[in-house]
């Protein structure tokens, strides 16, 4: 058992060591799921569009594979360079009909925790893109549950595709992107603006607003009046501010702001289901002051009708 153990700790430093060294551009998470095909499927036309290349990472905990059994390296690490090998192949036949200039692809295997796996390849990429959903502890689980905490700390901004449909970006299907005043906003904003003007596509500024707590506990009086107009005024400043960076950023750029009275959990899952993508940041203000908070990405995961993109504001 001990050598066993020692050959799953060379295995894992060896193929860690290849997601480590990955070049900038995009890395998908594939584990043969119908999930990870959208993601795989969706990566690579994000890639090609992008003009990056495009790394396929299988992985896989060797004692969470084996299902409580001796570890099996051996038998693990062929399954893993199987599927990345199975998702290279894929994405060589999407490319096939998109004639030249498409973007290079490689595939990288690791056994180890998945997340773990995942948010190292972030550090070198440009974007990180999920499927929400895996095949299961059974077969080795890259997905599902996996896109939370990838989402919560990839230093990459995060796509998680939902479902098993192709969805994009285009004229007819904007890109909405949940507004408040922090700087993890800000970054949501950048980055959303950024895809909409590569896609040609609108951008919809979300933000949402609700009475202050104060009313919710029942406090009446001449104040009620000038706390709705704060909470109202506030995020329409938000949004106004949030639209100006966008234009900006990208002249002639179409950009909408919407401004809604209420929960921004629903705000954005109902944003969602005329959207190609859907942009939130990983963390907002917090406290009572908050429009979107780290719940609302959590929210967006679980409940939108399109593409996730989770952009987490980097470390100081």
């Amino acid at each position: 058992m001990e050598e066993v153990v020692a050959m799953a700790t060379q295995e894992r430093h060896r193929e860690g060591d290849e997601v480590a060294g990955a070049g900038r551009g995009v890395v998908v998470g594939y584990d043969g799921s119908a999930s990870s095909v959208a993601a795989l499927t969706w990566a690579a036309v994000e890639a090609q569009h992008r003009g990056a290349s495009l790394t396929v990472l299988s992985a896989a905990d060797v004692y969470t594979a084996s299902q409580g059994a001796p570890p099996l390296v051996e038998e693990v690490s062929a399954e893993q360079h199987r599927l990345a090998a199975e998702g290279v192949e894929a994405v060589a036949q999407i490319y096939g009909g998109m004639g030249p200039g498409t973007s290079d692809v490689e595939a990288h295997v690791a056994l180890t925790d998945p997340t773990a796996a995942l948010i190292e390849a972030s550090r070198d990429a440009e974007l990180v893109v999920i499927g929400n959903r895996g095949r299961g502890r059974i077969a080795g689980a890259l997905l599902g549950s996996v896109a939370f905490s990838v989402s919560a700390a990839a230093s990459a901004p995060v796509v998680v595709v939902r479902g098993e449909t192709f969805r994009r970006p285009d004229a007819s299907s904007p890109v909405v992107v949940g507004v408040d005043a922090s700087a993890g906003a800000r970054d949501a904003v950048v980055f959303a603006a950024g895809v909409a003007a590569r896609e040609q596509a609108p951008l919809v500024v979300l933000a949402a607003w609700t009475n202050p707590d104060l009313l919710a506990e029942g406090w009446v009086g001449s104040y009620d009046t000038e706390l709705i107009e704060w909470a109202r005024d506030n995020a329409t400043a938000g949004a106004q501010s949030a639209a100006d960076l966008a234009r900006d950023a990208h002249p002639g750029l179409d950009v909408q702001v919407r401004v809604v009275e209420q929960r921004a959990q629903e705000a954005v899952a109902g944003a969602s289901a005329d959207a190609g993508l859907l942009v939130v940041g990983a963390r907002g203000l917090g406290s009572t002051r908050s429009l979107f908070l780290g719940s609302v990405s959590h929210a967006a995961i679980h409940r939108a009708h399109c593409p996730v993109a989770v952009v987490r504001q980097p470390e100081e």
